[in-house]
C-alpha cells in the first residue's frame, strides 16, 4: 500500500472532497447513517420555543415566527427578536415575510362584542398597518413589491380573489366566482395562484397575471384542486383529488407545457412542500413503506430523496441550488438532514459548531440561498447560521428532567443548558412555572461560556401549567423558552393531551384538508352522575391548522368509560362566539393510541347552528346542522398522532 502526502491546502481539499463524495455516494445506497461531508458549521439561534412553530425565512437572513401553543408571534431582524403583537384582539397569525422585511399577518381588533379581522403588515419602523378595503378578508402571498393576495367579502358571493397594492388599491383577480375564488401565492411579477370555484360547484386552480386576467387551469381529474406554489417564471405546483376521488395528487403547471402529474399523492399538508425558480419540486407522498421524501423535475420525474437507511423521511423546503431541509425519521426519533441535491443526506446535528447540553435538531424546516436554515428541535425554532458566529444573547437547550405530566404537589427538579459568546459574562435566570406558587429562586452555574440553570418546584394547582424561563447575560441580552406541563390532582378526573389530527378535514369544501394540531387539559365530571369538576380547575383548548381556535369555556358533557364528550365557547380565528364539542377516545397514555373529533359552530342572527369547521368532514362550512348535545360518541373519529390520554 502506498501512502501519499497532500501538501498544498487547496489540492487537499479537494482529494478529500473526492474522497467524501465517494463515501457519500455509497452511504447513500447502504450507509446506516446520514453523511456529514461537504457542509460547514452552523451556530444556533434561539427564535420560538415552541418546536412546532410557524417558521418563515427571508433572503436577508430575517425570520418570522409564531407559536401556536403559546400564542405568540415575532420577527427576528437578523440580532434580535422583536414582538410583532395584535391590533387589540389578543389574536395575530403569521401568514408572509418578504426580502424586505415586510411580516405579513391577520389580526383581531378590540370591535366589541367579538372583533374584526383584518388583514395586516408590519415592519420594526410602522408596525401593524391594516390593509385598506381588508376587513374579513384573508391573505395568504407577499412579494418583495408589497404586493399581497388573499380575498375579501363579496355581494352575492362568500369571497374572491383579490391583490392588495402598495398603494392602497384592491385588484380583484379574474371574473366573479361563482361562489369563492381565493389567491394564495404570488411572485416578484405580480402573477398570482389560487384557486375558483365553477358553476358545478367543482374547484379548479387558477393562475391570475399582473394585469388580473385569469388562467383556469381545471383539475387533475376529480372535483378539486389549489394552485399553492409560483415561482418567477411563473410555473406553478399545487395538488387536487383524483378522478375517483380516492386520492389527493400532486401536479406542476407551465405557460409553456400546461399541466403535468407529479406521481406524488396523499403526501398530507406536504404532498407539495416547495418550488424552487429552476422548476425543481419538493414533498412527501405515500409509499407501500410509508410516507417519503421526494424530488421532481419535468426532465426526471419523481424521485425519491436518499434515506441513509432510515425507515421514512420528510421535507419542507428547497431553495435555487437544489438544496433541501427535512428530517429522517427514526424509532428512537427524528433528525434534521440537509440534501445537495439527490445526494446522501447530512445530519444537521453534526454540522453544530457550540450546543448547549441536550438540544436535538428534528428537522430542518426552510432554506434561503445563502444556506441560513431554519430548524424545529426539542428546544424549539432555532436558526442555523454558517459560521461560528450568532447573535450575542444566549443560547438556551431544552429542558431537561421536567416530565411531561407530574401529580400535584410532587417535587420536580430540572435544568436547562446555555451558551453564550461572550466566555466572561455572567447570567441570570429567572423561572414563572405558571401556577402562582413560590418556588427555589434558579441556580446558575457557569464557567468561560457555557452553564446549566437548575430548578425545582412543586405545583400547587392542576391543569395545562407553562413553565417560563429567561436567561439574561450580564449585557442585558436575554433569551426566554416555555414548556408546558399537565398537572394532575389525585381523585380529579381529567382529559388531557398533545398532538395532530392527520388529514382532519378543512373548514369550507373550498379549502384543502389540513392537520389539525391540538394541545389540550379538562377536568371531568367525579362521577358517572355528572358532578361538576373542581371550581379551580380550569379547562384549556388549543386547536391550529386551517384555522386557530382557543376556549374560553370547558364542561364534560358526557362520560362512558374511555370516552370522553367535551364542550364549550371559544375564539375562532381570534372571534368570540364560536362554541365547539369534541368527542375523544383515550388511548392510555400510548401514542398514536387515541381518537378524537372537533366540532366547531357559531349561531348566526336567526339562531341557527352553522357549522364552521367538522373534522370529520360531514359538513361543509356555512351548513346548517342539528346535532344532538347528549348524543354518544359519534363515527367519525380520527387517530391521533400524539398522545391523548384519561387520568382519574
Amino acid at each position: 500500500m502506498n501512502d501519499y502526502l497532500i501538501g498544498k491546502p487547496a489540492l487537499r481539499k479537494r482529494v478529500l472532497a473526492g474522497l467524501c463524495a465517494a463515501l457519500c455516494a455509497s452511504s447513500a445506497m447502504a450507509g446506516p447513517a446520514p453523511c456529514a461531508c461537504g457542509a460547514g458549521v452552523y451556530s444556533v439561534i434561539n427564535l420560538d420555543p415552541e418546536g412546532g412553530a410557524a417558521a418563515l425565512l427571508n433572503e436577508k437572513g430575517q425570520a418570522a415566527v409564531g407559536s401556536f401553543v403559546f400564542g405568540t408571534n415575532a420577527f427576528f431582524d437578523g440580532d434580535r427578536v422583536l414582538p410583532i403583537g395584535d391590533l387589540g384582539g389578543g389574536f395575530t397569525v403569521i401568514k408572509g415575510l418578504n426580502n424586505r422585511g415586510v411580516v405579513l399577518a391577520e389580526s383581531i381588533d378590540a370591535a366589541e362584542p367579538f372583533g374584526n379581522l383584518y388583514p395586516v403588515t408590519w415592519t420594526p419602523a410602522n408596525g401593524l398597518r391594516t390593509l385598506p378595503g381588508s376587513l374579513n378578508g384573508r391573505a395568504w402571498g407577499i412579494n418583495d413589491r408589497r404586493q399581497i393576495v388573499g380575498q375579501v367579502p363579496a355581494p352575492g358571493i362568500t369571497a374572491r380573489a383579490v391583490r392588495f397594492n402598495p398603494d392602497a388599491s384592491l385588484l380583484p383577480l379574474g371574473p366573479l366566482p361563482f361562489s369563492q375564488s381565493e389567491g394564495l401565492a404570488i411572485n416578484g411579477a405580480g402573477v398570482a395562484g389560487g384557486y375558483t370555484d365553477a358553476a358545478d360547484g367543482s374547484i379548479h386552480a387558477a393562475v391570475w397575471n399582473a394585469a388580473g386576467a385569469m388562467t383556469d387551469l381545471g383539475t387533475v381529474g376529480g372535483q378539486r384542486a389549489f394552485t399553492l406554489f409560483i415561482n418567477a417564471r411563473g410555473e406553478v405546483a399545487g395538488a387536487g383529488d383524483d378522478a375517483g376521488g380516492e386520492h389527493e395528487v400532486g401536479f406542476f403547471w407551465s405557460p409553456v407545457g400546461g399541466m403535468v402529474p407529479l406521481g406524488a399523492q396523499d403526501g398530507g399538508a406536504r404532498l407539495v412542500a416547495g418550488l424552487n425558480d429552476i422548476g425543481q419540486l419538493v414533498g412527501l407522498t405515500s409509499t407501500r413503506a410509508g410516507t417519503a421524501a421526494y424530488q421532481w423535475t419535468r426532465t426526471r420525474g419523481l424521485v425519491l430523496l436518499p434515506r441513509a437507511g432510515a425507515p421514512g423521511s420528510d421535507v419542507f423546503d428547497i431553495n435555487n441550488r437544489s438544496e433541501m431541509v427535512g428530517s429522517l425519521v427514526r424509532p428512537a426519533g427524528t433528525r434534521a438532514v440537509l440534501w445537495r441535491g439527490l445526494t446522501a443526506p447530512i445530519d444537521l446535528n453534526s454540522r453544530l459548531h457550540r450546543i448547549p447540553a441536550g438540544l436535538v435538531l428534528q428537522a430542518g424546516a426552510a432554506i434561503n440561498e445563502a444556506g441560513v436554515i431554519l430548524a424545529y428541535s426539542n428546544a424549539g425554532l432555532v436558526m442555523l447560521r454558517p459560521g461560528k458566529v450568532g447573535t450575542d444573547a444566549p443560547v438556551l437547550g431544552p429542558v431537561l428532567g421536567l416530565p411531561d405530566s407530574v401529580t400535584l404537589g410532587a417535587e420536580v427538579r430540572a435544568r436547562l443548558g446555555f451558551i453564550d459568546n461572550a466566555p466572561g459574562q455572567t447570567h441570570t435566570a429567572v423561572a414563572d412555572w405558571g401556577d402562582g406558587c413560590a418556588s427555589p429562586s434558579p441556580l446558575v452555574r457557569e464557567a468561560w461560556g457555557r452553564g446549566e440553570v437548575g430548578l425545582q418546584h412543586s405545583f400547587c394547582a392542576p391543569g395545562l401549567q407553562t413553565l417560563v424561563l429567561r436567561v439574561t447575560d450580564s449585557a442585558g441580552r436575554s433569551t426566554e423558552t416555555r414548556r408546558q406541563v399537565v398537572v394532575n390532582a389525585p381523585g380529579l378526573a381529567a382529559l388531557s393531551g398533545r398532538g395532530t389530527l392527520a388529514g382532519a378535514a378543512a373548514p369550507g369544501g373550498a379549502t384543502r384538508a389540513l392537520p389539525l394540531r391540538f394541545a389540550l387539559w379538562a377536568p371531568l365530571a367525579t362521577a358517572q352522575t355528572g358532578a361538576p369538576a373542581a371550581k379551580t380547575a380550569q379547562g384549556v383548548v388549543a386547536l391550529q391548522g386551517p384555522f386557530g381556535f382557543r376556549s374560553d369555556s370547558v364542561a364534560t358533557v358526557a362520560r362512558n368509560g374511555a370516552q370522553v364528550r367535551l364542550e364549550g365557547t371559544g375564539r375562532f380565528n381570534g372571534r368570540a362566539g364560536y362554541r365547539f364539542l369534541i368527542d375523544a377516545v383515550d388511548g392510555a397514555g400510548q401514542q398514536a393510541a387515541g381518537r378524537m373529533r372537533v366540532r366547531i359552530s357559531h349561531r348566526d342572527a336567526g339562531g341557527a347552528d352553522v357549522v364552521d369547521y367538522d373534522s370529520a368532514g360531514t359538513a361543509r362550512a356555512g351548513a346548517r346542522a342539528a346535532v344532538a348535545a347528549t348524543a354518544s360518541v359519534p363515527d367519525g373519529l380520527a387517530p391521533v398522532e400524539g398522545v391523548l390520554a384519561l387520568s382519574d
